[in-house]
């Protein structure tokens, strides 16, 4: 089967866990378990070099540019321009497939871009958020959302859901047929199973001047989120010589430097902005543990991360976070601020409870491994192809 993966969603810096996603399954789509026979990623200049290290004899990665605008405004500023435009990308796009002989397209970020291609399509339509938590989005974010990720949910062959969450959600919001719908907890790169060399991690601790206890909090500066809970109950819960430190895209245009600044506490609260893929990994294996204080999670990549490199686990008890952290982890409100500070006390104090944490963690984790992942993704493949071709005898 030739698969070809859209990577158009892909803005490196903007979207963390949907590149995280995208990059995990490029990366299981090349195991021998793999449905593909041969890969087609398309890419867009921005995040071209992302995905360029994968292009091999089975993998061909081909940049398909659309033009650099914003299409929201330039679709209000001359419409009949936009359009165009944007029928001519469609139109390269769909001849494309069509000279690769592309069997089936996998959209892993929301939507689906053009509608009208004709072969078997499986999107992954990661949340819903928009419609539980209104506030955190524009009026136009919402109504994009509405439009675009609706229609697509309704074209797609097959839906991929990162949780049960996600599955009923879905179904309950947008009324998706359940058979179509295929619950496929999110993958992750599979390097955070390799341990940092000792050296790598002295070196990481110099590099960063960590502390003996500090949390970690890997997260774009985003509303549901939560850190400013969080930080209120890390100075709250009153460790003598601890940090928290916050990594992850948006943090230096958003309102977290003047909240840490109002606080009087920069030297103990750091924002970290995003960091590599070595350095995360060796911030996981450093960590006191890993605190997860999201309001609204389809299914979360750095907690998966955190349980390979063995790092303790403390989340939230909404959303997906519970079906995802089983009894691998503390789970805790994540708007009671004394709660959340109650569990920083409690990890820091107990040794014992953060070694039984990361054993179940990593055991946890090894049933969301890369090869159950892709053995997964060939089903909701296989359903595609059929369900498509159905509909096409119809």
């Amino acid at each position: 089967m030739i698969i070809a993966i859209d990577t158009h969603c892909i803005l490196p810096g903007q979207v963390g866990g949907i590149e995280n996603y995208t990059l995990a399954l490029v990366e299981g789509l090349k195991l021998p378990e793999s449905p593909a026979d041969k890969l087609l990623l398309i890419t867009r200049a921005e995040n071209h070099s992302l995905f360029a290290p994968f292009a091999d004899e089975r993998t061909d990665v081909l940049p398909l540019d659309r033009p650099k605008r914003n299409w929201a405004q330039w679709s209000k500023a001359d419409p009949d321009a936009a359009g165009r435009a944007l029928a001519d990308f469609q139109q390269r796009k769909a001849d494309l497939l069509i000279q690769r002989r592309v069997d089936l397209i996998h959209f892993p970020g929301n939507t689906i871009n053009p509608l009208w291609l004709d072969l078997p399509i499986v999107l992954n339509l990661h949340d819903l958020q928009h419609r539980h938590f209104p506030e955190h989005f524009t009026a136009e974010e919402i109504a994009g959302r509405e439009k675009w990720w609706v229609r697509s949910a309704e074209r797609a062959d097959t839906l991929v859901a990162a949780s049960n969450f996600v599955r009923d959600d879905l179904v309950a919001q947008l009324r998706v047929d359940r058979e179509k719908i295929f619950v496929t907890p999110d993958a992750f790169q599979s390097t955070f199973f390799d341990r940092p060399a000792p050296g790598q991690l002295a070196d990481l601790r110099r590099k960063y001047n960590l502390p003996a206890t500090f949390f970690f909090y890997p997260a774009a500066a985003w509303p549901h989120k939560n850190h400013r809970r969080l930080i209120q109950a890390f100075l709250m819960a009153g460790i003598a010589e601890s940090q928290l430190l916050l990594s992850g895209g948006g943090q230096p245009e958003s309102s977290l430097p003047k909240f840490i600044a109002d606080l009087n506490a920069s030297a103990r609260v750091r924002l970290l902005g995003r960091i590599s893929t070595e350095d995360l990994s060796g911030l996981y294996h450093l960590a006191t543990a890993l605190v997860f204080p999201s309001e609204f999670e389809a299914w979360s990549i750095p907690i998966m991360e955190a349980m390979a490199c063995g790092c303790p686990v403390a989340s939230s008890s909404v959303t997906s976070l519970p079906q995802q952290l089983g009894d691998a982890g503390l789970l805790f409100d994540p708007t009671d601020v004394p709660a959340i500070a109650g569990i920083l006390r409690r990890l820091a104090g107990d040794e014992s409870l953060r070694h039984t944490l990361a054993q179940r963690g990593h055991a946890r984790v090894l049933e969301f491994s890369p090869q159950h992942f892709i053995r997964s993704i060939a089903k909701a493949y296989e359903f595609a192809v059929t369900a498509h071709r159905a509909k096409k005898a119809a």
